[in-house]
């Protein structure tokens, strides 16, 4: 049990941490049969509690999806069962069996290394490592023999089923994309076959070959899987359990089975709280109103006139029905103090996103954008020949696998490069709006009321900014008022989608734009954008996006030079 009094034991049970392969892996083997149970969690930051007597439980072939609002403690917890950060914490984490996890990001990663070997390291594998020691040329005919002794061909079948290829492999990790990043993780972590894996927001960067071959890995792998994941049909796919974090509860709520099962029982749940608060609200009610009536008839000693006995009697009578009133007044008052105290939480309901920008000149029937025999290259060609055009009302899905220019093609809409064939057209009155992956521009010490409130481009009150800040799901004061940089990646792109919204731009220019943005707000913001009366073009690997927006879409793949 990894408890405060007893974390100091650890190397008792074979504890096993390297943190700087991508991968971080650990064993904790005492001959058990493997397992996670968390048992009353409680964890704060900077006076804000994530968990509260929090419970979860994963047994070797469960696959578990966590979800929950941004900023929830998703990522947080997945890191307390890996070990990667050692927050301290009260409770219980029992842990037994080898857990392989793959975080978001891979700073710690040696970036100039060739990503072959920082594949071979992630393995935790003594003979590889001993072999990556040896004076051999990486891919010669000598280095292969070896690896090829060691398992090299497995190595090199998952790297293709995932869809890798050798020049991929040979260059260093640092100039990867952050899919090919990913992939090559992943094949790792398949290789290294741990009993419990634990995935954060693993298809972000992934495209759809990468999602397929990791949707199929999951399905037929036998250990246990615990995900943070808003790709809702990976989640149908592979998931048997969802445990939802609640912002408002600080503890899990368990449901059996897949992403549409989940909503379905959620919103039951709802109505079920829903009811519930009103049935204890009534009874509230009645309780302070009989506890208000109780206090009314207290009253201090009286004496009346009359004879000495009189005045004794009767004040001795007045004492004890006084005392008898007093004593159901206190124990009114002690009911209302318990009904407080449980007085089950309802989450509250999201506001939905509505457009008025139809008189508005940007959105005229004249609205339109038309792309012509567009191509680009680098050191080799990227893609060649793009060309669509798209009117009001149209939304346009890109697709395509990693590195094929997707995202090139978005920054040649915005005019931040120029494209070395074709043009771009855009209507005159047009308003373009751009959502980047990186958020490379976004100003990180702002806050996100202060993000709406400077930009010049927006002419709204206060109070509007954070009404519609708020329905794109940042609701909670602290996190409106935080720098951005202090925020989840989620919180972020919710206030840049809010802004460029705000900036009423008549065409959206989305990266990925469902990346990180947790379900209550995802469902929001597609309804929203359902709507939209402008121009909608989004770069997305999102299947479940893809099918409940696109009006077109195009593969990528049909324009490389390849």
């Amino acid at each position: 049990m990894l408890t405060e009094e007893n974390k100091s034991t650890n190397t008792k049970e074979q504890v096993k941490q390297l943190f700087k392969n991508g991968i971080y892996y650990r064993e904790l083997v005492t001959g058990k049969s493997p397992g996670i149970i968390v048992q009353n969690l409680d964890l704060s930051f900077d006076k804000k509690t994530l968990f509260s007597n929090l419970d979860f439980a994963a047994s070797y072939g469960d696959k578990v999806t966590i979800v929950g609002d941004n900023g929830s403690g998703k990522t947080t917890f997945l890191k307390l069962l890996s070990g990667v950060e050692d927050y301290p914490y009260s409770g219980s984490i029992e842990i037994e069996g080898r857990i392989g996890f793959l975080p978001q990001h891979f700073e710690e990663v040696d970036g100039s290394a060739l990503a072959i070997k920082v594949l071979l390291r992630s393995l935790y594998d003594d003979e590889i490592n001993e072999f990556l020691e040896l004076p051999l040329e990486p891919f010669s005919h000598e280095w292969l023999q070896e690896l090829n002794s060691l398992g090299g061909h497995e190595i090199f079948k998952q790297l293709s089923l995932i869809g890798l290829g050798d020049e991929i492999l040979k260059r260093p990790f640092k100039s990867l994309s952050g899919g090919e990043k990913t992939k090559i993780l992943l094949c790792a972590l398949s290789i290294l076959d741990p009993d419990f894996i634990l995935l954060d927001e693993p298809t972000n960067h992934l495209d759809n070959k990468g999602i397929e071959w990791l949707e199929s890995f999951l399905k037929s792998y036998t250990g246990a899987v615990v995900i943070v994941t808003h790709d809702r049909s990976l989640i149908n796919a592979v998931s048997n359990s969802i445990s939802e974090l609640s912002p408002h509860t600080k503890k899990f709520t368990h449901f059996r089975g897949g992403y549409k099962h989940y909503l379905e029982e959620e919103n039951k749940r709802r109505q079920r709280l829903i009811e519930e608060r009103r049935f204890q609200d009534k009874k509230l009610k009645k309780l302070k109103s009989k506890t208000a009536q109780a206090q009314s008839k207290v009253k201090t000693r009286i004496i009346r006139s009359g004879s000495d006995r009189d005045k004794l009697s009767y004040n001795n009578k007045e004492q004890r029905a006084q005392k008898g009133i007093m004593g159901l007044v206190n124990q009114l008052s002690d009911k209302v103090e318990q009904l407080n105290d449980n007085l089950v939480e309802v989450i509250p309901d999201r506001s939905q996103i509505s457009f008025d920008f139809d008189n508005l000149p940007a959105f005229s029937s004249l609205l339109g954008i038309a792309v012509t025999e567009v191509s680009k290259s680098y050191e080799k060609q990227i893609f060649t020949n793009v060309s669509f055009t798209l009117t009001k009302g149209e939304k346009l899905v890109i697709q395509g696998p990693n590195g094929s220019g997707k995202t090139t093609l978005n920054r040649i809409i915005m005019g931040l490069i120029e494209p070395d064939h074709g043009t771009v057209s855009i209507s005159g009155n047009a308003v373009v709006g751009y959502l980047d992956q990186e958020q490379e521009n976004l100003p990180m010490e702002k806050s996100p009321i202060e993000l709406l409130e400077e930009d010049n481009k927006i002419n709204a009150s206060r109070q509007t900014e954070i009404r519609n800040l708020r329905d794109f799901g940042i609701y909670k004061w602290h996190d409106l008022k935080s720098p951005l940089k202090n925020l989840s990646v989620g919180c972020r792109r919710k206030s840049q989608l809010c802004q460029i919204i705000m900036r009423k731009c008549s065409i959206l220019v989305l990266d990925e734009p469902t990346n990180h943005i947790d379900f209550p707000s995802l469902e929001v913001i597609e309804d929203a954008l359902l709507t939209f009366p402008g121009i909608i073009i989004a770069t997305t690997h999102d299947r479940y996006f893809t099918e409940k927006i696109a009006t077109r879409v195009i593969d990528f793949s049909n324009y490389s030079s390849e």
